[in-house]
């Protein structure tokens, strides 16, 4: 059980991503560029989300003992990450928490703009996405180097930590490329199929 939840976090943003490239999917083909990053981009925000969560399950269960949801010896390893004293929380916050309400914000924000493209607050919604997700940089950094150099008995490298960090530089790269496209006059233009792929579309019918 112990990295299989993280193997099922990070297959969730791999999924994420391959929506919102330019992977040619059949089933997503009627989709606009903007509406599969969009998507891709919720996608993402979900699987750290759930990352979050289980760092928090992670921090509960060192408060009072040790944890069975993640190594506790070693140099990747989460007890003496999650579990340090002083590095573990953001004024008195667990970071887990932080990253869940994070999620959560950035989540409910993409899902209202994808279910309402066409409302006048959406292209803006797309800038406080992009804002709320900003804080990222500095939290990253420091959790980094909190993992390399300042926890006991440094180096220590958090597995689930890690996948958190990675939904978050996801979710920031694309919110990036998703204010280009709007930005560019492409909010939610479908692209144009060719000869062959209407052909086989109607043969489909």
């Amino acid at each position: 059980m112990e990295y299989g939840p993280l193997s099922f976090f990070l297959a969730v943003m791999a999924i994420g991503g391959v929506i919102a490239s330019n992977t040619k999917i059949s089933q997503l083909d009627e989709m606009s560029p903007m509406r599969r990053r969009l998507l891709g981009l919720f996608v993402i925000e979900m699987g750290g989300l759930a990352a979050s969560a289980w760092t928090w399950m992670i921090h509960n269960q060192l408060v009072t003992g040790d944890s069975t949801l993640c190594a506790a010896e070693g140099v990747v390893q989460c007890s003496s990450v999650i579990g340090d004293p002083i590095y573990s929380t953001l004024f008195g916050i667990p970071w887990g928490v932080v990253g869940i309400l994070a999620f959560s914000a950035l989540g409910w924000l993409t899902l209202a703009i994808y279910m309402e493209m066409k409302a006048d607050w959406a292209k803006s919604y797309v800038d406080y996405a992009w804002w709320l997700s900003l804080p990222s940089i500095p939290g990253i950094a420091f959790l980094v180097i909190a993992e390399l150099f300042l926890v006991e008995g440094a180096p220590h490298i958090c597995p689930y930590c890690t996948s958190v960090h990675i939904a978050l530089i996801a979710t920031m790269y694309l919110l990036f490329q998703i204010r280009k496209l709007r930005d560019s006059g492409e909010w939610d233009v479908k692209p144009q199929l060719s000869k062959a792929e209407l052909l086989a579309k109607a043969r489909k019918k």
